[in-house]
């Protein structure tokens, strides 16, 4: 498919391959045109104002693409041109207070490529014609697999993202952005069917998910770094109650984004383990229409569709709509998982300096399996009896209910005032519900099989409004580029919750008599109206190859909840200050390294024996770091060492029983590697180690020099992907196989250690058009997770509560495109 694309240079380094369809036959030379005539335009007579405005330049010779590409960054504007007509030209180095119209010039030079400006802050590339050649430049199509340029929020041509917004709330290469992020592309997500945002992170680097193992499908529950981390939807925080908590099907997401360490500078409170943002789908410019449907194993049903369309003849209104349909059983006897979810957006883009895009959500989970857990006696250890089975349940079919609806609208306006200031303004209004009963595990008794079990139930409503504006600034003092991003955000809770707690009968844990009966614990209502807001300046300064970004922040959070029953009311103002430093040299063979310092801070309930409120959580993180990506490859190398401090942590007082003091402590020190490659068009990699060494450092509850719960000193991870060539009687088949290696854990208490596990996953996806122009647009694929169907206790994560993992699920679907 040949298509004009106009290039955003806003990326590090661009490649043949990622200009996929490029036609340059807008550049072509009008018919007659001798020489003179094209080197007088190769010097843009007719440029606009808007390049006649010097600044500050020092762009080293190099590689050419690259060098325009660094020349665009700093100029802020677009570039059209055709990477393989630049292949083996070298730049001229450009230094000086200069126009980007002289910069330009200077850095063509004696490469035989000229320039024209389409527009104020449009060029184009095209190869001057020598005495005797062809006049007119046809069309050249350059080979690839995507279709479309890279920014932060569009898709990505395989594996390796190049940029997030994430780190910086701007649009920044991975490369100049002093913190770790790992970005999981939409062709990752689906070559390895992810089906929950846990099964989403299982190859990252530093992440540990399903602690839960197969049973607390309904929640994304993971760690970062071996902390609590939260969730983000298109920069925006997803808000939590008591047990409602959003949540989104990964085939409505473009990407995930994995921001490690403290982040409260940019996102106001938050937890010392860092954040996911998902980044949803959004109107294409080419249009799109695909429809799947797929079976598996555990009568495992699911229906998709996504499409994206222009509505106008001018291209400046666009829609996508994607639909996710899915009933299945759980892994627990018994259970079930059930899910509607629908995500319309519309795009507007009246002209090429405006965008706003509007989001829907519906969702629907009328079932979520269950949320119980399994007793370490005949799992981790030594039972008499014998062995729990994998699809134990702890609950009660006839009690069992998890009903949750969600609906939520937001919008994102993007507006470029002029060549220094843009606007954006992002918000989003959520109303979520839930009806929660549940009986969980509460020990075992000294016979070894009767299990102890505890009722939970209640009902919850609640609406969210969450808004970020934002004023970015690009502007120079003397040689120093600044990207200065000035920010207001404002979060707000209104909602109520009726909960209520008791026991249920004991359960034989090796012959379990289901169907008893249960009673409902009573509910008491609490009401909660919560707010907060903060303000941040952030500035990011690049000089040469150093990248400086410094950050502050002010927020202030106030939380009012009200008991109905009683009339209680408790009420809890914080404010904090939050900051992060961090430096960064960008090399020209492709090396980063870093140093950088970062904050968080979240609010804790509740009050101290003398009343006063619990101060909040505070948590620091010191990071050292490498990115690397070597000069015209798709790949990406990063490492970093970290050590992260929460501390203010609540424990217990000894001078007061039954109440607590904010002293106690903890700390993860560590290593991190992940490696992102495309050796070739046909082959994708990946690859992850982490190293974690946490420890509880200050408590009053006897935790003191324990390791962490649930989290493992090892992992490491492998997936590739292997896409037969075209020119092969195997064309249109791809393979794919990954390994995961969980290192041995511990529960909170350090009594009980979790073996470690190695678990193997397998995909296989074939284009049927390959067969037959008949089938063109269909796809086949299979995807078998824990493909020796080993049985793994996934954690203890909490006293003598354990979770097993997945048994081993298989998935077969077919996919239509046109």
């Amino acid at each position: 498919m040949n298509a004009k694309l106009a290039v955003r240079p806003v990326m590090p380094r661009l490649s043949a391959r990622r200009l996929v369809g490029l036609s340059v036959s807008a550049v072509a030379l009008a018919a007659g045109l001798n020489l003179a005539t094209a080197a007088a335009q190769a010097q843009g007579a007719a440029a606009p104002a808007a390049s006649q405005q010097r600044m500050a330049f020092d762009i080293p010779a190099q590689e050419l693409s690259r060098a325009i590409l660094a020349l665009a960054n700093r100029a802020s504007i677009q570039i059209l041109f055709d990477g393989a007509r630049l292949q083996n030209l070298r730049s001229t180095a450009v230094s000086g207070n200069l126009t980007p119209q002289e910069a330009l010039a200077r850095m063509l030079d004696g490469t035989g490529m000229g320039y024209r400006f389409t527009g104020p802050a449009n060029v184009t590339l095209f190869e001057i014609p020598r005495s005797g050649d062809a006049t007119v430049l046809p069309p050249v199509t350059v080979e690839g697999r995507g279709s479309q340029v890279e920014t932060a929020t569009d898709s990505v041509d395989g594996y390796v993202a190049s940029r997030a917004r994430t780190g910086t709330k701007t649009d920044t290469p991975l490369l100049e952005t002093s913190q770790s992020i790992s970005v999981i592309p939409r062709d990752q997500i689906a070559d390895q069917n992810a089906q929950t945002l846990n099964q989403v992170l299982r190859y990252t680097a530093g992440v540990t998910p399903e602690t839960r193992g197969a049973v607390a499908t309904r929640y994304d529950m993971f760690t970062i770094r071996g902390f609590d981390a939260h969730r983000y939807w298109n920069g925006l925080k997803q808000q939590d109650l008591y047990y409602f908590a959003p949540q989104l099907d990964p085939y409505l997401l473009e990407r995930a984004e994995v921001l490690k360490g403290p982040n409260s500078t940019l996102y106001g409170q938050a937890p010392a383990g860092g954040l996911v943002n998902q980044v949803s789908k959004r109107p294409t410019d080419e249009p799109l229409h695909e429809v799947g449907m797929e079976v598996g194993t555990n009568n495992h049903y699911r229906l998709t569709a996504d499409m994206s369309e222009k509505v106008d003849a001018e291209g400046k209104l666009a829609y996508r709509f994607t639909v996710v349909g899915l009933t299945e059983d759980g892994q627990m006897k018994t259970t079930e998982n059930e899910r509607v979810s629908i995500a319309p957006s519309i795009a507007w883009r009246p002209d090429e300096d405006t965008t706003l895009t509007l989001f829907g959500l519906y969702q629907s989970d009328p079932k979520g399996n269950s949320y119980g857990g399994i007793p370490p006696q005949g799992t981790v250890l030594a039972n008499p009896y014998g062995t729990l089975p994998m699809d134990f349940y702890d609950g009660d079919p006839n009690f069992e209910k998890f009903v949750r609806h969600q609906t939520a609208l937001g919008y994102e306006f993007d507006k470029r005032l002029n060549d220094i200031w843009t606007l954006r303004l992002n918000g989003r209004t959520l109303h979520g519900t839930l009806a929660y009963d549940s009986v969980y595990a509460n020990g075992v008794q000294t016979d070894n099989k009767t299990l102890n079990r505890g009722t939970a139930t209640s009902r919850e409503s609640m609406t969210s409004y969450v808004f970020d504006n934002q004023l970015e600034a690009r502007v120079d003092t003397g040689p120093v580029n600044h990207t200065v991003l000035g920010g207001f955000d404002y979060q707000v809770i209104d909602g109520h919750y009726a909960t209520g707690f008791g026991t249920a009968p004991t359960l034989n844990i090796f012959n379990p008599v289901y169907g008893q009966t249960i009673t409902v614990p009573n509910r008491n209502r609490t009401n909660v109206d919560a707010e907060q807001y903060g303000l941040y300046l952030q500035d990011q300064m690049r000089l040469g190859g150093f990248v400086v970004t410094l950050g502050g922040r002010h927020d202030k959070a106030e939380r009012t909840t009200t008991t109905v029953n009683t009339g209680a009311v408790a009420r809890q103002n914080d404010s904090a200050w939050t900051g992060k430093a961090g430096i960064l040299y960008a090399f020209e063979n492709g090396l980063s390294p870093y140093v950088s310092y970062s904050e968080a801070f979240t609010p804790q309930s509740g009050t101290d024996f003398a009343g006063k409120p619990f101060d909040p959580e505070e948590g620091a993180q010191y990071e050292l770091g490498l990115k690397y990506q070597p000069p015209g490859s798709n790949s990406l190398f990063t490492a970093a060492v970290f050590d992260v401090t929460r501390s203010n942590l609540k424990t217990g007082d000894p001078a007061h029983s039954g109440y607590s003091i904010t002293v106690g402590e903890a700390k993860s020190r560590g290593f991190e590697f992940e490696a992102r490659h495309s050796l070739t068009r046909q082959i994708d990699l990946l690859g992850s180690y982490t190293f974690l060494d946490t420890e509880v450092t200050r408590d009053n509850s006897g935790l003191q020099g324990k390791r962490l719960g649930a989290v493992p000193e090892h992992q490491a991870s492998a997936w590739i992907m292997y896409h037969m060539p075209r020119d092969t009687s195997f064309r249109g088949l791809s393979l794919g196989s990954g390994v995961r290696y969980v290192g041995s854990t511990v529960n909170p208490a350090n009594t009980i250690q979790v073996p470690s596990f190695t678990l193997v996953d397998a995909a296989l996806n074939y284009d049927l058009g390959a067969l037959s122009d008949t089938f063109a647009g269909v796809d086949f694929s299979v995807n078998v997770k824990n493909l020796f169907d080993k049985d793994y206790v996934a954690s203890c994560y909490y006293g003598e509560w354990c979770a097993y993992g997945y048994e081993r699920t298989i998935t077969a679907g077919l996919r239509y495109r046109w």
